[in-house]
């Protein structure tokens, strides 16, 4: 996959399932390529560079939404009470929309999950869903009322795999527009070491959402 240009992906926004009352996260393009990839997991194709097609919610579910899967790499946050499945997810047309509620995914062709902070070769992503009901995957990282992060600079991110566990220490949270990301070139820079942590802002009582949380932390 080429490296340069502009990296160009952002949230597309956050389209509410009526059944589950739960957001779907997409990650869609704005700038017709995907961010830098730096090194691809081992094969993995990169996305062609084309222009992608819009971000849309994919349709699934209840029961299929709520399966809690079982995977050998985890995602923990003792602070806050997190402790999530992280399973792959390939995002070639440009948009991650994470098939399952209660499960944490790490966006190919980026960095991915490893044994030890010295063989991260780019930023890991890891997003997840949330809900106004309090019960999806990243709920946790948010505060009471789903308005800021729950994290602070400091707070502790553990991500196991069956070679090892690297803890990732919170730098910094930030909100973003769903329509500003797409030129937040701080979120998609290649960064070895680093991990990034991605999902809406769902306020309360609320079906939709024109935010998203983005979480900045430095493996130690």
């Amino acid at each position: 996959m080429a490296r340069p240009g502009p990296r160009a992906a952002a949230l597309g926004g956050c389209a509410v399932l009526g059944m589950t009352g739960a957001v779907v996260l997409g990650l869609g393009l704005s700038g017709g390529a995907l961010p830098a990839a730096g090194s691809a997991p081992a094969g993995v194709t990169a996305p062609p560079s084309g222009a992608p097609p819009e971000a849309t919610a994919l349709p699934r579910t209840t029961a299929t939404a709520w399966t809690t899967p079982s995977s050998p790499v985890h995602v923990r946050v003792d602070a806050v009470g997190l402790d999530l499945p992280v399973l792959p997810l390939s995002a070639p047309s440009g948009v991650i929309d994470p098939p399952l509620l209660t499960a944490a995914y790490w966006v190919q062709p980026y960095g991915e999950p490893v044994g030890a902070a010295e063989d991260a070769d780019n930023t890991l992503y890891l997003a997840a869903h949330s809900t106004s009901r309090g019960s999806s995957g990243f709920d946790p990282l948010l505060t009471a009322d789903h308005q800021d992060s729950a994290l602070a600079p400091g707070d502790v991110v553990s991500v196991s795999t069956p070679e090892g566990t690297v803890d990732y220490t919170v730098e910094r949270t930030a909100r973003y527009d769903a329509d500003a990301l797409a030129d937040a070139a701080e979120v998609w820079e290649v960064v070895p070491g680093r991990l990034v942590l991605l999902t809406c802002l769902t306020p309360l009582g609320s079906g939709a959402t024109t935010e998203d949380l983005v979480v900045f932390a430095t493996a130690r």
